[in-house]
């Protein structure tokens, strides 16, 4: 036994082999437990832009979704902020009853709202809320959005989100290929 232990670590490739197969397994294991949490968690994730700046990543696992009877109907409130940066994102839909495509504002009794938060720690600054509501620089109501539930449950919520909505001086922000999956408080 002895013998086999001393080549073992003598030869450096299978050293190196053994100990390659352990980190592997290390970063495979945690990927697993980070895609676990994130199944348990909920997550947003998807791109966001301001006006000229580049586009860019938004993710986070801070979702808070809630279900209200209001209005004479279900509505739905989605909040997500990202980890890193205080950009937010605010969507209220009314009459939520299944799995559906929703549109912002829609045409309803009641509009729906779609909201982009630039930086939410800068809350008296008005232009840092973009709203689907409000005009672009030209005056054109061009804010829109569509929020696709793919799943709806007493306590769950899955789906996708897109927002183009406009602050108070006309510059617009872009909310696109977002996902979400939260649990329903």
């Amino acid at each position: 036994m002895k013998i086999r232990t001393r080549r073992f670590f003598r030869n450096p490739m299978m050293l190196l082999g053994v100990l390659l197969c352990f980190v592997a397994s290390l970063i495979s294991f945690s990927h697993g437990v980070a895609d676990f949490n994130q199944g348990t968690q909920g997550y947003f994730r998807g791109n966001i832009s301001f006006e000229a700046n580049q586009e860019h990543s938004f993710k986070t696992s801070k979702v808070v979704v809630k279900k209200l009877n209001e209005r004479g109907g279900n509505s739905i409130t989605i909040m997500a902020t990202d980890d890193s940066t205080s950009e937010s994102v605010y969507v209220k839909l009314y009459n939520v009853d299944k799995a559906s495509t929703f549109f912002i504002p829609g045409n309803g009794l009641h509009k729906n709202t779609g909201n982009i938060v630039k930086d939410a720690d800068q809350y008296r600054d008005l232009s840092n809320f973009y709203q689907a509501s409000l005009p672009n620089a030209e005056g054109l109501l061009n804010g829109v959005g569509r929020v696709n539930i793919v799943k709806l449950t007493d306590d769950e919520i899955e789906g996708e989100i897109i927002i183009m909505a406009n602050n108070s001086e006309g510059e617009q922000a872009q909310l696109s290929w977002s996902k979400f999956k939260a649990r329903i408080q």
